[in-house]
């Protein structure tokens, strides 16, 4: 690929990795988001690896700003992430489907105009929730799968392919938002030795941020054909699991997980994603728990990161 990679959402946790591993594996990356905030991605970046990022500020609804940004990066394949999350989608639902429906209308849109064969967005496992037996309804779901109908329509009208990707509960350093974000802070309170308790429990899967990434890059590595929509699952777990291996590691922390099972399932299988994308590396629940400690560690011991940010959704 001689042109450049454009991760929109690049301020969020999936896209701070993505960011990362696209540096690291020396493409030209452009990151698109409507925040300037670049905290998330300095977390597990140098300055340096910051510095070799086109950044972009703007605004996934203006198509005309995310033209410009296309042509005047020679954008040969987009990772599209932006988006916001279900409390966001229900105190505001025009912005909601501003954001996450014409925020994606416009995406495919761009790829059509310019010819880009090399397209993958973030779906979710809410999209499951809108089927006829649903376990759980959000204008969030619904947006997601709206998003899912669009990019088959795109494909049946103008032959623009794309992998939708539908993650489950994402962990690790970067991941600070959302009711979802909580197992992660727990492992952030047990590096602290701060008290913590996630309010629920039971079996889902469990990606890892980096894993997630390496799926969304390995989507775009090679030109697609149709419109296809996989789940990412990770690994399945107990929240008890995860918290079990971070007291392991961090004696004398007090963490604990109360309430109902999160009504997602927690079987999905990444075989078929796996067969469909160019192969990219998986993380145990062991392992991945354990690296984050480790980064959460070196970040503590730098300043980066304080018992202020146990508070959801700060960054």
């Amino acid at each position: 690929m001689t042109g450049s990679i454009l991760v929109t959402g690049a301020g969020g946790c999936i896209g701070a990795w993505a960011l990362r591993q696209l540096v690291e594996d020396n493409q030209r990356v452009v990151a698109f988001d409507l925040s300037k905030n670049t905290r998330r991605a300095s977390l597990l970046m140098t300055e340096k690896q910051m510095q070799s990022v086109q950044w972009e500020n703007g605004d996934i609804a203006d198509v005309e700003a995310l033209r410009a940004v296309i042509k005047r990066h020679n954008v040969e394949a987009i990772i599209h992430l932006a988006a916001l999350q279900v409390p966001f989608c229900k105190a505001d639902p025009m912005n909601g489907a501003r954001v996450n429906v014409l925020g994606t209308v416009n995406v495919f849109e761009a790829a059509r105009e310019f010819g880009i064969n090399r397209l993958t967005y973030a779906s979710s496992v809410a999209a499951h929730g809108m089927g006829e037996t649903p376990w759980l309804k959000t204008l969030y779901g619904a947006y997601k799968m709206c998003d899912e109908n669009l990019a088959e329509v795109y494909w049946q009208d103008w032959q623009i392919p794309s992998i939708g990707i539908r993650p489950v509960v994402v962990y690790g350093v970067a991941r600070d938002q959302g009711m979802t974000s909580l197992p992660t802070l727990a492992i952030l309170a047990g590096v602290l030795g701060k008290p913590f308790e996630v309010p629920f429990t039971g079996t889902v899967g469990f990606i890892y941020a980096q894993e997630a990434a390496m799926a969304f890059i390995a989507a775009v590595s090679k030109p697609q054909q149709e419109a296809h929509v996989y789940d990412l699952n990770g690994t399945p777990a107990t929240v008890q699991q995860v918290l079990d291996i971070t007291s392991r590691e961090c004696p004398g922390a007090s963490l604990t997980c109360t309430g109902d099972p999160l009504p997602f399932p927690g079987e999905l299988s990444d075989e078929p994603l796996r067969q469909a994308i160019s192969p990219y590396p998986s993380w145990t629940i062991e392992r991945g728990v354990v690296e984050t400690i480790e980064r959460f560690k070196q970040l503590v011991a730098s300043g980066a990161l304080s018992e202020s940010d146990l508070i959801p959704g700060k960054g």
